[in-house]
């Protein structure tokens, strides 16, 4: 949800009313010259110019507010060449200047201020980036301003980094008072009132209840954001569909799967709307699916499955391992349909996928246990041994293994070995398994 547009915040600062400058004519050629090359990605044209508006702009006894201006577009042409270092001492001197031109509080300092939180963040500094956003809130703040809405753009990435580092209370509380108007500030009278700086803000709101698994208020606020999107003669699918993906979540942890499904297929009718194919699309077919696995109507699941793996191969997706998780899921399909034969075949190309991608081992685990429980099923012990075996080893391989699913791969070696006449193959597992049982 968080789209910053950098190019539009450089030009933005050209806006503002500077001081008079005997030179500005020169000093806005060089500028625009280098907002150009900087705009073609020509990054090398766009540094050298705007080094020449610079030393325009110091010759000038009252030029610290342009040096500033450009300072702050120096900084983002070497953050798009990864020069981060470099970026952060020309935006740290571009506030430097402005607070000197200028003065506290001052609309180009916020709006650096707000710049200097966004290099912060890109060159992976969250804390420093937060010292910086929160200076621009306050400075807006104080100004009775929202900057063309960058107040909001920074309670929104402030809180997203609080949430990242899972401080929720913080986050939530801040994103409130945003809504709220800033209530506690009495100089400050100015709401978010533009529609999707609301949303955007509701949104990462939801989430962080989500995330607390407050579900209740997240699908009251959900519900609302969704109506005030769908009222818009301009649609934002894409704001839509998050909200959608959420709301369906929500509802699905609260055990309301009458509500989810309408929700999800809302959704899918969305994404297949799109003019390209997304892996999205993919996964949401896949949930799709499962909703309509859960609710018994395993015809219409079986058509979501397929759906999704036509549609990963149009992306030239099938050798992945979403392909491998798809199959897994069509075979247990299959498996509650009794077509065994069917289902042994998918959960075998699954386990291949997943052998070579070895991302997942829990869930390739599952499916080793599946397929060499058919064959044990049919006695076929030889071949249910060595998928027996590669389920635990899965699971012992992941650190985030589970007792009972431990206990489950044990005791299916023990049963295996007792029915296939070799009692003391099953003794190590046997042992082991009380082990883990007593701890």
């Amino acid at each position: 949800m968080r789209s910053f547009h950098t190019f539009l915040l450089i030009l933005g600062l050209l806006a503002f009313s500077l001081p008079s400058l005997a030179e500005t004519a020169d000093w806005q050629q060089f500028q625009s010259q280098a907002t150009q090359a900087y705009q073609d990605g020509n990054y090398l044209l766009a540094e050298h110019t705007i080094q020449q508006a610079i030393r325009v702009a110091e010759k000038a006894d009252n030029g610290a507010a342009y040096k500033a201006s450009s300072l702050n577009m120096l900084a983002y042409i070497y953050s798009a060449q990864g020069q981060d270092d470099q970026a952060l001492q020309a935006i740290n001197q571009a506030v430097k200047l402005s607070r000197q031109a200028f003065g506290e509080p001052h609309e180009q300092l916020s709006q650096l201020l707000f710049n200097q939180g966004q290099l912060l963040e890109q060159a992976n500094k969250p804390e420093q980036a937060k010292h910086a956003y929160q200076q621009a809130m306050d400075s807006y703040i104080t100004l009775n301003s929202t900057g063309d809405a960058k107040l909001w753009q920074s309670v929104l990435v402030q809180a997203h980094i609080l949430t990242e580092a899972e401080q929720f209370n913080e986050a939530e509380s801040l994103i409130k008072n945003a809504l709220a108007g800033f209530p506690q500030n009495s100089q400050f009278n100015l709401q978010p009132t533009a529609i999707l700086d609301r949303v955007d803000l509701s949104v990462l709101l939801a989430q962080i209840q989500i995330a607390q698994q407050q579900n209740k208020q997240a699908i009251e606020l959900l519900e609302q954001v969704r109506q005030l999107l769908q009222q818009q003669s301009s649609p934002e699918n894409e704001r839509l569909l998050l909200v959608l993906e959420l709301l369906a979540k929500a509802y699905e942890d609260t055990h309301q799967q009458a509500k989810s499904t309408p929700i999800r297929e809302q959704a899918l009718l969305l994404r297949q709307q799109q003019t390209t194919p997304s892996l999205a699309s993919v996964m949401h077919l896949n949930e799709l699916a499962l909703r309509q696995q859960r609710d018994e109507n395993y015809e219409q699941a079986d058509k979501f499955y397929q759906q999704a793996l036509t549609l990963l191969a149009e992306l030239n997706k099938s050798d992945s391992i979403e392909q491998a998780l798809i199959l897994g899921n069509w075979a247990s399909l299959k498996l509650l349909e009794k077509d065994t034969q069917t289902a042994l075949s998918l959960f075998e190309q699954s386990l291949q996928l997943h052998n070579r991608f070895d991302q997942r081992p829990q869930e390739a685990s599952k499916i080793a246990t599946y397929s060499a429980t058919i064959y044990y099923n049919q006695r076929q012990y030889a071949k249910a041994e060595p998928l027996f075996l590669q389920a635990l080893e899965l699971l012992d391989s992941s650190a985030s293994a589970d007792k009972d699913s431990l206990l489950i791969a044990l005791d299916n070696l023990v049963a295996l070995y007792k029915s296939w006449g070799k009692p003391g193959k099953a003794t190590a597992y046997s042992r082991r398994a009380r082990e883990l049982k007593n701890k």
